[in-house]
């Protein structure tokens, strides 16, 4: 069967393969070393990964482009935990009237997977598909206390801390505190950091053995979620980040019980 393969095929596989595992991009002389094919090859190939938007190039490393995002949410449609958590984003955001949201942790970001409008959507929370900044978006921060804390001098998110407004972190120091703060409250907030005159309150999901896999939000205008809300959103993102959780893992978590 190896007379059918086409060989350049193979290395674009592998290719972007190699780029999605690196968290950071490679670049092209990474790239060729690491796959052995000649430097015009692999330049061909990636160029035509580029115009394909499976890869991006940005500086000298290549990225996942944005077709490949769309190609791994196409896969989430059908991913167990997508499912379980759509009708739970539909319940919360009926009960809260804010926009709620899954989103899943990289190294890179928080990529947003679900999104569920509120009846009156101001279309200021972001779409599937889209990766969102770490250190300033409330799913972002999540991830980094529950599932990165220990490497934030050398996670690929985190190398440029974009000022998105005034009120955004962007210093390790400060970061580091913020992150305390997440760790002891267990949900994070995002107060017009991203956005202006945007909030933003994210509660991580956990497996069954513990581990944070996914984390679940709400968004609004600050007129809406305003700080006096802030308890009563928390307690119900919770609720539903529970809910999630039992939907997902139930079978484990009763066997664990035992």
């Amino acid at each position: 069967m190896t007379s059918y393969l086409i060989p350049n095929l193979a290395n674009a596989c592998r290719m972007m393969e190699l780029v999605a595992a690196s968290g950071s991009g490679l670049t092209l002389s990474q790239l060729e070393q690491q796959l052995s094919v000649p430097r015009t090859s692999a330049f061909r190939i990636l160029q035509t990964l580029c115009q394909q938007q499976m890869l991006y190039k940005e500086g000298k490393k290549y990225r996942v482009g944005s077709s490949l995002y769309k190609m791994g949410l196409d896969l989430l449609q059908h991913h167990h935990l997508h499912q379980l958590a759509v009708p739970v984003l539909h319940k919360l955001t009926i009960h809260t009237g804010l926009t709620s949201h899954l989103a899943l942790p990289r190294p890179d970001g928080a990529l947003i997977a679900e999104v569920c409008d509120s009846p009156n959507p101001s279309h200021l929370a972001a779409r599937p598909g889209f990766l969102a900044d770490l250190h300033c978006s409330a799913g972002g921060k999540v991830f980094l206390a529950f599932n990165y804390f220990d490497q934030l001098t050398t996670l690929p998110g985190l190398q440029h801390m974009a000022a998105r407004t005034p009120q955004s972190i962007t210093d390790l120091a400060g970061l580091r505190v913020e992150l305390q703060s997440v760790l002891g409250r267990g949900y994070a907030l995002d107060d017009q950091e991203y956005q202006a005159n945007v909030r933003c309150i994210a509660v991580p999901i956990r497996n069954a053995q513990g581990s944070v896999v996914a984390s679940v939000g709400v968004t609004g205008l600050t007129s809406i979620l305003c700080k006096q809300r802030i308890p009563e959103l928390v307690a119900a993102v919770k609720q539903a980040a529970i809910e999630i959780s039992l939907a997902c893992y139930r079978p484990a978590l009763l066997a664990n019980d035992k």
